[in-house]
This record gives structure tokens, C-alpha cells and sequence, in this order.
């Protein structure tokens, strides 16, 4: 035993010992592990947690893929036939003259004698 346990247990012997007997007081001693009595109900009961949600998966959604179009073909147009302005007066072909005096006049290109 400890010293202090021993310490209060002569002290408790001691003040029992010098009552008068006409104080009618019963005190009394017990040294052990105490049982379960009138008193106890056991351990406190579980408390159980509210059921977890579970959620149903969403709906699968059905999403067509696109139609595939083919391209429009493309039609090239011909070239257009090469146009030349000519100028009476002054004298020349646009772009070399700028301004005419008089209406433009078009013009078929030849080709250059060779």
C-alpha cells in the first residue's frame, strides 16, 4: 500500500476510536472492488446513426452521334478571259495610265510576236 492510503486509513481508525459510545455513530471500513448493485443498469445503450442515403445512378441518356455529310464538290468556274483597257487619249493601257480623257475601251491581250 502507498503511504498516503495507509496515512488515511489510520487517521479514519483513529477519529472512530475516540467517539464517545453516547454519539450512537457507526462508521464503517470497507476495502475492496464494488459490485454492481440495485443502482446499476449497465453501460449506456448504442445509438445507431441514421441509414446512409444511397442515391440511384442518373438515367444514361442516349445521344445519337452526328450525321456525317459529305462535302458539296466544289466547282471551280474557268478563268476569266484576261480584259486590257485601253486609253485613246492619252495613249496606253491601264494600269500605266491612271486617268482617260475619253471612255475606256476593252481589249482582247494577244500574245507578243516572238
Amino acid at each position: 500500500m502507498s503511504l498516503a492510503l495507509c496515512a488515511g486509513v489510520l487517521a479514519t481508525v483513529a477519529a472512530v476510536a475516540f467517539v464517545p459510545s453516547s454519539a450512537n455513530a457507526r462508521t464503517f471500513v470497507s476495502v475492496g472492488i464494488g459490485l454492481p448493485g440495485p443502482g446499476w443498469y449497465g453501460p449506456p445503450p448504442y445509438v445507431y446513426g441514421p441509414p446512409p442515403v444511397v442515391y440511384a445512378p442518373p438515367p444514361t441518356i442516349y445521344v445519337a452521334p452526328p450525321a456525317v455529310v459529305a462535302p458539296a464538290p466544289v466547282v471551280q468556274a474557268p478563268p476569266p478571259s484576261p480584259v486590257w483597257y485601253y486609253c485613246e487619249n492619252p495613249q496606253g493601257y491601264y494600269p500605266y495610265v491612271a486617268t482617260c480623257g475619253t471612255a475606256w475601251r476593252a481589249v482582247q491581250p494577244t500574245e507578243p510576236p516572238r
